[in-house]
């Protein structure tokens, strides 16, 4: 069976009223990206809250990569809109994370299609349409949906993906009452196969970077010197 035929909602109503939403609205910069997403999210803050800190992961771990202006923007907004496709395809709610099955990764990419369908009405949004569609893929070849490996993956999406993981498993952590830096410590362990090494790495120096300004030792602090 196709993954059209077993999910039974592709291309449902809701799909079509969003993708004329994105398409009627013009989209042509962040902001009015912002305000459709404030819009479709006003009953859902938390989902959107999440996308907010998404971005700004990614926009940092862009930046300290030395991507383009250009590129940092679309990231950006790749993060703002990649749980898109959940506002119509759900998560189950009785998903078990520690086993994944083929229905998963079925709801998983259609989310992933979904979501690229809608941002591909409004042409602003296509490359970060792009970047949604391979944020789930592997540098080992193991993600979906369509297996890529290693720079096949475009670099934002593989930036995306990081950051990604990072706020959700900040979230099960404060969820389980679990030590702060565990999600690096995850991050770390699939450096190189699921997540990019370099990508990985950009994001450990921010965090390294950021610890020593809000820790700084005696000899580090501004107008210290030695005699």
């Amino acid at each position: 069976m196709s993954t059209s035929e077993s999910i039974p909602w592709r291309r449902s109503d809701r799909e079509m009223r969003l993708t004329a939403i994105f398409a009627d609205a013009g989209i042509a910069s962040s902001e009015a990206l912002l305000s459709v997403l404030a819009a479709l999210y006003r009953e859902r803050p938390d989902d959107l809250a999440h996308a907010q800190r998404v971005a700004n992961i990614s926009v940092r771990i862009a930046v300290e990569l030395g991507l383009t202006d250009r590129a940092v923007i679309d990231i950006e907004r790749a993060a703002w809109v990649h749980d898109l496709g959940k506002l119509i395809i759900p998560e189950r709610s009785d998903a078990d994370t520690d086993n994944v099955s083929r229905a998963d990764v079925e709801r998983w990419s259609e989310q992933l299609a979904v979501t690229r369908d809608i941002l591909d009405a409004a042409p602003a949004l296509r490359p970060a349409a792009a970047l949604v569609m391979a944020s789930r893929e592997c540098m080992d070849g193991t993600g979906f949906p369509h297996h890529l490996e290693g720079e096949a993956i475009p670099l934002g999406a593989r930036i995306l993906h990081v950051a990604d993981t990072f706020d959700a498993l900040q979230e099960l952590c404060a969820m389980f009452s679990m030590p702060s830096d565990s999600a690096n410590v995850e991050l770390v362990r699939h450096s190189g196969s699921r997540f990019d090494a370099a990508v990985v790495a950009a994001w450990l120096r921010l965090i390294e970077e950021q610890s020593m300004q809000a820790h700084p030792r005696p000899g580090d602090r501004a107008g210290s010197s030695v005699s």
